[in-house]
């Protein structure tokens, strides 16, 4: 736990299952700390700093520095490293996957060939993946899943050349196709195309790395600030036959609901995990 964008990452899962959660993590730096605090979201390290909240009970510990016995050097786990992420994403999104070869796998989740081996083993070393009579299963679907969402916005997101924009009016994704340009719709735009149930406040779109032509022809403006997010393409492989064209694969929608944090997302989230991912 060392930026904010864990641990918002962190609450949002956590508010899935309760009203506040606990977040329980070997250390966490006073200025981590104060943000739980900004945040309302518990915490305990072994360290012994924490923030815990109840009818007649205020405690707050900062500062707190771990004891050298307490750090342990830890294998790295490099199926949720950037590349092992693309692996994994393209392993949940396209379940044919899974008994591929190596090869149709490093293409699918455009990765060095090397890399697939790596990534399998990691799993089944860390308890995700397993071989039975020559097949490779899960060992535990939604424990891949909490995962694979959890580090997404860590880890790779972040290097997918994420852009932002802004247009002349709130509804013009209404009209546009980005499939026309190979791109996809994600986030609210994709959980408003799929259910109908989320007006769209932020567009999230996923485009081929040469982008100027959709830009163009829908008029976006480069903003810092714009509710539009545009970002690479980071999978090669079609999208399953029951989702309609041009939407990204519910795995990356429902990522996308969450890491926005809004409490309408968040409940479409929700929706869109009991609906194409429960």
């Amino acid at each position: 736990m060392d930026r904010l964008a864990i641990l918002q990452s962190a609450q949002a899962q956590a508010r899935k299952f309760t009203n506040e959660g606990l977040l329980i993590t070997p250390y966490l730096a006073p200025e981590l700390a104060r943000q739980c605090q900004a945040m309302g979201f518990p915490f305990l390290d072994a360290a012994g700093n924490a923030f815990l909240r109840a009818e007649g009970l205020y405690v707050l510990v900062a500062g707190q520095k771990p004891d050298k016995a307490m750090r342990r050097i830890e294998k790295p786990m490099r199926a949720f490293d950037r590349a092992g992420l693309r692996v994994v994403f393209a392993l949940l999104a396209a379940p044919d996957l899974l008994q591929a070869p190596y090869r149709d796998l490093a293409k699918a989740a455009g990765v060095a060939l090397g890399t697939v081996g790596w990534i399998l083993t990691d799993l089944r070393e860390h308890g995700f993946l397993v071989d039975i009579v020559g097949e490779r299963r899960w060992i535990d679907f939604q424990r891949v899943i909490q995962a694979w969402t959890t580090n997404y916005p860590l880890r790779l997101r972040e290097r997918l050349h994420v852009r932002r924009f802004a247009a002349k009016e709130d509804t013009w994704w209404v009209t546009a196709n980005p499939e026309a340009f190979g791109g996809y719709w994600g986030g609210e735009v994709a959980a408003a195309k799929l259910r109908g149930d989320l007006i769209p406040k932020t567009v999230t779109i996923y485009l081929p790395e040469d982008r100027k032509d959709f830009l163009a022809k829908h008029r976006l403006r480069a903003d810092p600030q714009g509710p539009i997010e545009v970002l690479d393409i980071f999978w090669n492989f079609p999208t399953a036959p029951e989702i309609p064209e041009g939407i990204a694969p519910p795995l990356l929608v429902y990522t996308d609901l969450l890491t926005i944090g809004d409490p309408r997302t968040l409940e479409e989230a929700r929706r869109i995990h009991d609906h194409y991912l429960a």
